[in-house]
Order: structure tokens, then sequence, then C-alpha cells
């Protein structure tokens, strides 16, 4: 349980780096760096030092080409896009619809039996998001809305489908084709990297880097007066960068996989309903974020139903013995 909350501790403060990043790196130009030297460092040591874990079968390459696009492309390429108008907190809290989502999709996908209780915690959680949802920062109604909800938050919602759907789908090759979350992860994040490189040159023209500091930034501000001077962007970007890789890339999403083996997704879903408030604090910290009473009140409402819904899953993994003994 010790690994789980320092899992969610470290996951936290992705969500305000990524938040901070975007301020001196165009986001898909930024994603495509990140996955790129990410995945080429869990695929190297695979390679180098784990060559056991190292697979690679053709005949899963519709799997891989589903990992590409859902884990990393269009996942991080609409929660980044989004930060630019979002908050890293309600970036975050909103990501904690991914019990739900994962409950939906096991349901729909692998045939996973929902009961009265599970709907009800489902249905009480889905309806937590609606103070947040309704608390829009000016920003976020800049680019646009769609059926009610601005297109920032439109994008977390597309991003949160996606990941909660490719993580369905790792603990699946774990399980059933006997993979490694390094390789599994070495390779989604490589091709990504490939596919947002592309998509960013296309899209946002020559790759460009802002040299100056960024006025809500604490990093920056600090480092500024530090060094005496303000153009210190490509600095700020590889620091960032850095440490992304390192707590994300490298450590978050193969502790995820690890625990994948020992805990239902659901379960590691329920224990990330303290990432949003760890993020609150660190978007405090770094960037002077401040949140209202959506906040928590989504929070609160949203912890509910994830309480009867995880409460009742509890229950039925411990009747599930006493059932089997009787047979």
């Amino acid at each position: 349980m010790f690994l789980v909350l320092v899992q969610y501790l470290l996951l936290a403060s992705t969500f305000t780096l990524g938040k901070a990043v975007v301020q001196y790196a165009s986001p898909i130009f930024f994603i495509s760096v990140r996955m790129l030297m990410g995945g080429s460092l869990l695929l190297s040591y695979l390679y180098l030092f784990n060559r056991k874990s190292w697979q690679f079968s053709i005949k899963d390459i519709v799997s891989y080409t589903q990992l590409t696009f859902f884990h990393i492309y269009i996942a991080f390429l609409s929660e980044f896009w989004a930060l630019q108008y979002v908050s890293s907190a309600k970036t975050c809290l909103l990501y904690n619809l991914s019990p739900f989502v994962t409950a939906l999709f096991s349901y729909a996908l692998f045939a996973e039996r929902l009961n009265r209780k599970k709907w009800l915690g489902l249905s009480i959680g889905m309806f937590g998001f609606l103070p947040i949802l309704y608390a829009q920062a000016p920003q976020e109604g800049l680019v646009g809305q769609l059926w009610g909800i601005s297109l920032p938050e439109f994008a977390l919602l597309v991003s949160v489908c996606s990941s909660a759907y490719a993580w369905l789908l790792i603990k699946k090759l774990i399980q059933s084709r006997g993979y490694s979350v390094l390789m599994l992860n070495g390779i989604a994040m490589t091709s990504g990297g490939i596919l947002a490189f592309i998509t960013s040159l296309l899209v946002e023209g020559a790759p460009r880097i802002s040299c100056c500091t960024a006025s809500d930034d604490t990093l920056g501000h600090y480092l500024a007066k530090l060094l005496g001077t303000q153009e210190i962007g490509l600095l700020l970007f590889m620091i960032y960068l850095i440490a992304l890789i390192i707590i994300a890339n490298l450590i978050c999403y193969n502790i995820y996989g690890y625990l994948l083996r020992y805990y239902s997704a659901t379960f590691l879903s329920f224990a990330g309903f303290t990432t949003p408030l760890f993020t609150a604090i660190w978007g405090y910290i770094l960037l002077s974020e401040t949140i209202g009473w959506h906040f928590f009140a989504s929070l609160g409402i949203t912890f509910i139903g994830l309480y009867i819904f995880y409460k009742q899953e509890l229950y039925e993994k411990n009747e599930t013995p006493s059932l089997e003994k009787r047979c």
C-alpha cells in the first residue's frame, strides 16, 4: 500500500510540471521529445541489461498500434493542449474519472458484472464532476464550447477515456501474453513520440522554445533572480523535461504497471483520489494557482461515489473465496 501512495505522490507533481512546461515550448513538440527520450531509455535498458524481457511479436502489431494511439498520442496531445487553458489541479481532478471510465470499459469490453451498488457509485461519482465542469476559468472559454463544456475540458475527457482503455489493454497483454510493462511502455512511448514529432512539424511548424521566464512560475522567478537574467526559458524547459521523464516515464508509469499485477485497475484508480489534493499543493507552490469551492465540492461528491463503488468491489472479492469453498 505504501508503494501505491508513493506512486500518486509522485504522479501529482507531473500535472503541475506539465502545466509549467507548456509556458516555454509548444505542447506537441514537448510530448515528442519527452516520449522519444523516455521510450528510448526504456528500450535501451531492456536490450542491454534485461534481455529476457525484450519481447516483440509481429502478431501483436495491432495491440502495439492501439497503445501508440491511446496510451501516448491521443492521451497526451489532448491533455497537454488542454493544460494551456486549465489549471493543473482541475486537470488532475478530471483524471479522477478514470475509475468510472475503467469500470465502464471493463463492463463493455470484458463483460465484468456491475451490480446496483456499483452503478450507484458510478452515478454519484459522475454527478460529482458537474461543479468543476461548471466552474470555467475565463481562458477556457476562449477556444469554444461543445455541449456546454469548454473544449479544453472536453479534450481532458478524451484524454481520460483514452488512457483508461490503454491501461486495460496493457493489463491484458501482461496477463495473457507475458509482456513486461517496461517493454510495452517503451514501444508505445517511442512510436508515440515519433508520431507526435511528425504532428508537431505539420501543426506547430519549426520547434521553438521561449527564452524568457513565465510570470507565474515560482521556480522561474527564483532562478532568474539567482542568475541575474530573465532569459532562462531553455534552462527551465530542460529542468521540467528531465523531471517529467524521470518521474512519469521512468518511475510512475512502470510502478503502475507493476502494481497492476497485485491490484485491480479500479482499486488503483480509487487510490488515485489523493492525487488532486497533492496536485493542488504543487500548483500553489510552483505556479501560484488557486482553487475555489467547486474543486472541493467535486472532490467530496466524487469520493462518495468512489467509496461506494470500491466498498462493493472489496465485498465481492472477500465473498469469492467463501463461495468457492462451499462448492
